[in-house]
């Protein structure tokens, strides 16, 4: 029987115009997830995790292009995780800010 999967859509910034945390997602039972960096602006996206809810440190991203995996972004684009490290909670902070708006998506897989 084959295994169906249940996918989920959540925003993590929504056209930041600051740095900032943007919205933590919560990551249990997620089988693999992947990130989505849009909008025209001069920034810098730190793609980051948690295991204790407390501190985060840098989570290493695929490019869907291909290529090394990534700790962050200065660029619209979108990259992936599969298999997920455990992992609590996800977030994509905006670390460096000059200008223009940054929105950043991210689709989770749960099997």
């Amino acid at each position: 029987m084959p295994v169906l999967s249940t996918l989920n859509t959540e925003t993590l910034q929504s056209a930041a115009g600051a740095t900032g945390n943007g919205t933590a997602t919560d990551m249990a039972g997620i089988d693999a997830f992947s990130v989505a960096v849009s909008g025209t602006f001069v920034a810098t996206v730190t793609f980051e995790g948690t295991i204790d809810g407390t501190t985060f440190f840098a989570v290493g991203l695929t490019p869907m292009a291909g290529g090394a995996a990534v700790t962050s972004a200065t660029a619209p684009g979108q990259w992936y995780a599969s298999p997920v490290m455990a992992l609590l909670q996800f977030r994509a902070r905006v670390s460096a800010f000059t200008s223009g708006a940054v929105t950043v998506v991210v689709l989770k897989d749960y099997r």
